[in-house]
């Protein structure tokens, strides 16, 4: 039994390794058949790939082909690339095709729509444009025709001219020597005349030289001259501006009468004087004869004009007893003239009121108040406004400021300002301009005001004024009885004119 159980034992032993070599042999069998199946798959995927590659060129160059025959179109940048391609791996005989097909397409004018542009297209172009050059090339040799027919016409016309030219030519030499003859006669007369000039040039250099010396000598007696009277008008400027004087020079007129005990008195001034009422006059004595040193004893303003050499005036400012207004006093104004309008400059900052600030505004007023005018105004930088000329009678000046009492800028200006000043006033004293102070110019205008315009106020009425009746004589009737009760203040004070 136990024989038996080892062969049994065995004979599985050998039963397993045979299955197991045979399932060995039939899995090497199976693993070389799939190895080689899958190498053939592979092979066919690859084959399958590059057949894939291949259709997609060829379609690709069918695409290509077709456009090249009109069915679609390349666009211009496509084409040149045809032309420019540098690709190797890319079918040489497609890349000729294309190459061709670039070259062919140039042939076409570079407005030609891409749609055009292909073979079919190119020969009824390339036909078009044959028959284009072929009528061109008719018209050319007709164009050609005709210039060589114009050529032959204008060669004989040339000949005809070179031969009158040639006749020309011949009588421009024989005209020539008779020129040249006559030229040869006219350049000896020219030599002569030359000589001739030259010595009349010489003797007019003498001539000339002895003119001139006889001008510089004549022109050194009248430089002399000129100096001499140059010096002469200078000594006689200064000296007549040294004799001017800041006073009123003469007087316009005279008292006719004097009426209402002294009150009111009439002038020997009206309209053909070009007086106005409101001009103010000063009164002196009829026997003074400088006007300078006179004495003015009262003080007179024009209220109504009654003829053209006659004005009634009312007394502003009152004589003293002693020394009463008589017919004949003369009277004088500053500021008025026959006739014309008193020209006055203002030169520099004028404090009238004594307050510190310039009142060259309110100065004006009351100079254009006293019938006068201001043409000019000189600044404390020494810049003029207006014509400052000989024109104008009287230059008007402030005080000059006073040195040492601010900072150094402000002495600065100061100085400036002075010498400023007295350029000014070196220029009018030139000009032959009059220049008082701001305060002798105050004392003239200290009556100007509307109580003189209007002496009993803005209710007074032009009948309260009326004129005296003309009476034959030397003068009217006067009682100095009103001067003893005339109020002390408004007395005549010296050549100061007082305020009413």
């Amino acid at each position: 039994m136990v024989a038996r159980d080892d062969s049994v034992i065995r004979g599985s032993l050998i039963a397993c390794l045979i299955f197991l070599v045979l399932s060995l042999c039939l899995n090497f069998f199976l693993w070389r058949y799939g190895n080689t199946v899958a190498t053939q798959e592979q092979n066919m995927a690859d084959r399958l790939k590059t057949v894939q590659e291949t259709v997609v060129t060829l379609t690709t160059q069918a695409d290509r082909m077709k456009a090249m025959l009109g069915v679609g179109s390349f666009t211009k940048e496509e084409i040149a690339e045809m032309k420019n391609q540098d690709n190797e791996s890319a079918d040489p005989d497609m890349k000729q095709i294309e190459k061709d097909y670039s070259i062919a397409m140039s042939y076409f004018p570079a407005e030609t729509d891409s749609s055009e542009r292909n073979y079919p297209k190119l020969p009824e172009y390339l036909a078009m444009t044959i028959r284009n050059r072929n009528g061109e090339v008719t018209s050319s040799r007709t164009e050609e025709k005709k210039i060589r027919d114009k050529a032959t016409a204008d060669v004989a016309i040339a000949q005809n001219q070179q031969k009158i030219a040639e006749t020309e030519r011949d009588n421009a030499n024989k005209d020539r020597v008779k020129l040249s003859d006559q030229f040869d006669e006219d350049r000896d007369r020219m030599i002569k005349e030359k000589e001739d000039t030259k010595d009349k040039l010489v003797k007019k250099v003498k001539e000339y030289n002895s003119f001139r010396q006889q001008a510089v000598t004549e022109t050194n007696k009248l430089t002399q001259k000129a100096s001499q009277l140059q010096g002469t008008i200078d000594t006689q400027k200064f000296q007549l501006n040294e004799l001017r004087s800041d006073q009123f020079e003469t007087t316009q007129g005279e008292v006719r009468y004097v009426a209402r005990g002294g009150n009111i008195t009439t002038i020997n001034l009206g309209s053909a004087d070009a007086l106005r009422p409101g001009i103010t006059f000063g009164i002196i004595d009829a026997d003074e004869t400088r006007l300078k040193d006179a004495k003015v004893k009262a003080t007179i303003q024009v209220t109504q004009i009654q003829g053209p050499h006659l004005a009634q005036a009312r007394v502003v400012a009152f004589p003293e007893i002693r020394n009463p207004i008589i017919p004949g006093d003369k009277i004088f104004s500053p500021f008025w003239a026959p006739g014309r309008v008193i020209k006055i400059a203002l030169a520099g900052d004028i404090d009238i009121d004594g307050d510190g600030r310039p009142d060259n505004e309110a100065l004006k007023g009351q100079i254009r108040a006293a019938g006068a005018t201001v043409a000019a105004e000189v600044t404390p930088a020494g810049s003029v406004s207006g014509k400052l000329d000989a024109t104008i009678r009287f230059m008007v000046v402030g005080d000059d400021p006073e040195l040492g009492n601010g900072p150094g800028d402000d002495d600065d200006n100061n100085v400036a300002t002075i010498a400023a000043m007295g350029r000014i006033r070196a220029k009018a004293s030139e000009l032959g301009l009059t220049v008082i102070p701001a305060w002798k110019l105050q004392s003239y205008l200290r009556t100007l005001n509307d109580t003189l315009t209007t002496p009993l106020g803005s209710a007074t009425r032009g009948g309260d004024f009326p004129p005296d009746p003309y009476s034959s004589g030397n003068r009217l009737p006067n009682t100095g009885a009103e001067l003893y009760n005339a109020p002390a203040k408004r007395i005549q004070n010296g050549n100061k004119v007082l305020s009413p």
